[in-house]
C-alpha cells in the first residue's frame, strides 16, 4: 500500500477515536439535571465530577508526548483508549458519585491521547503546509460527537436512559480501538523521533518565552468555551429559558455545528494565507463578542438570535483552535508531540478549573438559585480573561516562516 493511502488511513482512524473524546466531554451538558436529582448533588459536586475528565486529561498530556516521541503513535493511542473504555464502562454502571467521578477520570485520562497523537501523525504523514487544514479537518470530524451528544444524546437518553447510551458508547469505542491497533502504522523515519532525553526535551520547550506566554491562551478561550458547551450551557439555557431537555440539546447544537463548520475553513485559510496570528485573533475577537453579549443582552434574546449567539460562540472557538498549530511551528518534528502535549495541558487546565469554577459561583451567588444574575457574573469573568488573552495575541509572533527544522 502507498504512503499516501497509509496516512488517509491513519487519519481516518484516529479521527474516529477523537470522535468519543469530544462526545464524552461535553455529553454531560444535556444529562445535567438527570444526575443532579439521581445522585442528589449541587452545583459544586456536579462541576467537580464533570471536571474530573479534564484534570487527568491534563495530568495525560506530557506523558502522552513523551510517548508519542519516543514508543510512536499506535502503541500510545491503543494503551490509553483501553483505559477509556473501561473508565466509560464504570461511568455508565457508577452507583455513587464518587464511582461516577472515577469513571470520567479514567475516560479523561484515556482519551487525553487521542488528539495530540492525530497531530503528530499529521506531522509525520503529511506535508508541513497542509498541517492547519488538516489539524481543522480532524477537529471538524472529531465533533461530529460534540454534535451527537447534544439533541441527539438528549432523545437517546429519554428513551434508554442516561447510563445505557454511555454504555453503548462505550462498545462502540472498544470496537474502534481494535480498528485502530490494525490500521495504525509507525514511521520508521528517526527524525520524527526524539534522540534527547525527557528532561531536555522539557526544558527546551518550557524555557522558551513564546511558548509560555501563549500558554494563557488555550487556558482562558478553551476554559470558557468548554466550560459553557459541555457543561454549564445546558443548565444556563433550561434556568434562564426554561427549555426541556431536549430543546437544550437542540440549541447547543448549534455551538458544535458553529465549530465544525468553520475550524477547517479558518485551518485552510490559515494556510493559504501561510499565516497564523491573524485566524487565532480573529477568534479570540469573536469569542469576546460573544461573552460580552451575553453579559449584557443574555436573558432576554429571543430564539434565533439565541442559536446565532451560540452558533458564534463555536465560529470563535472555530478560528482560535489554530494555537495548536502555532504550538507545533514553535518546535522541531521530533519533539513537537512533547511540544503540543504540554501546551494542550493548559487547555484542559483550564477547562476543569472553570467548570468547577462556575458552579461554584452558581451556589454561592443569589442563594443558589441559578437566576440570570448568577450566570452574567461568569459572563463578565470570560469578558475580563478573554480580553487579556486577546491582548497576549496580539503580542505574539508569526510562527508560520519562523518553524524550526527538524535535524537531520
Amino acid at each position: 500500500m502507498s504512503r499516501n493511502r497509509y496516512a488517509i488511513l491513519i487519519f481516518c482512524s484516529l479521527s474516529a477515536l477523537y470522535f468519543f473524546s469530544i462526545f464524552h466531554r461535553v455529553g454531560v451538558a444535556v444529562i445535567a439535571l438527570d444526575i443532579m436529582n439521581e445522585f442528589r448533588t449541587d452545583a459544586s459536586l456536579l462541576g467537580l465530577m464533570s471536571s474530573m475528565y479534564f484534570f487527568p486529561y491534563a495530568v495525560a498530556q506530557i506523558p502522552v508526548g513523551v510517548m508519542l516521541d519516543r514508543i510512536g503513535i499506535r502503541k500510545t493511542v491503543s494503551m490509553l483508549s483501553l483505559i477509556a473504555c473501561v473508565g466509560s464502562i464504570l461511568f455508565s454502571f457508577s452507583p455513587s458519585i464518587e464511582a461516577l467521578t472515577l469513571g470520567r477520570a479514567m475516560v479523561g485520562f484515556g482519551v487525553g491521547g487521542f488528539y495530540v497523537s492525530s497531530l503528530k501523525a499529521i506531522a509525520v504523514w503529511f506535508k508541513p503546509g497542509r498541517f492547519a487544514t488538516l489539524t481543522g479537518a480532524l477537529t471538524a470530524i472529531g465533533n461530529i460527537g460534540g454534535l451527537l451528544a447534544s439533541s441527539p444524546l438528549a432523545l437517546l437518553s429519554l428513551a434508554l436512559g442516561w447510563r445505557y447510551s454511555f454504555l453503548l458508547i462505550s462498545f462502540f469505542m472498544l470496537f474502534f480501538t481494535g480498528v485502530a491497533w490494525l490500521v495504525i502504522k509507525e514511521e520508521d523515519a528517526s527524525s520524527f523521533r526524539s534522540q534527547g532525553s525527557i528532561t531536555c526535551d522539557l526544558r527546551t520547550v518550557f524555557s522558551k518565552g513564546e511558548f509560555l506566554k501563549l500558554t494563557l491562551v488555550p487556558l482562558f478561550v478553551y476554559g470558557f468555551f468548554i466550560s459553557f458547551q459541555g457543561l454549564w450551557g445546558g443548565p444556563f439555557l433550561m434556568d434562564v429559558y426554561g427549555m426541556s431537555k431536549p430543546t437544550a440539546g437542540n440549541f447547543l447544537l448549534f455551538i458544535a455545528l458553529g465549530f465544525m463548520i468553520f475550524l477547517p475553513i479558518a485551518g485552510f485559510i490559515s494556510d493559504k494565507m501561510q499565516r497564523r496570528k491573524p485566524v487565532l485573533i480573529t477568534g479570540i475577537l469573536l469569542s469576546l463578542l460573544f461573552w460580552g453579549i451575553m453579559y449584557a443582552a443574555g436573558r432576554s434574546m429571543g430564539a434565533y438570535v439565541l442559536m446565532s449567539m451560540l452558533f458564534l460562540l463555536g465560529i470563535s472557538f472555530g478560528f482560535s483552535n489554530i494555537y495548536m498549530t502555532v504550538s507545533k511551528e514553535l518546535f522541531t518534528t521530533d519533539i513537537c508531540g512533547t511540544a503540543m502535549a504540554c501546551y494542550n495541558t493548559f487547555a484542559f487546565i483550564g477547562a476543569g478549573f472553570f467548570q468547577y469554577f462556575m458552579g461554584f459561583l452558581l451556589d454561592i451567588t443569589y442563594g443558589g438559585t441559578r437566576i440570570f444574575a448568577s450566570y452574567q457574573l461568569i459572563f463578565l469573568i470570560g469578558v475580563v480573561l478573554i480580553a487579556l488573552s486577546l491582548i497576549v495575541a496580539i503580542l505574539s509572533r508569526e510562527t508560520f516562516s519562523a518553524a524550526p527544522v527538524c535535524p537531520a
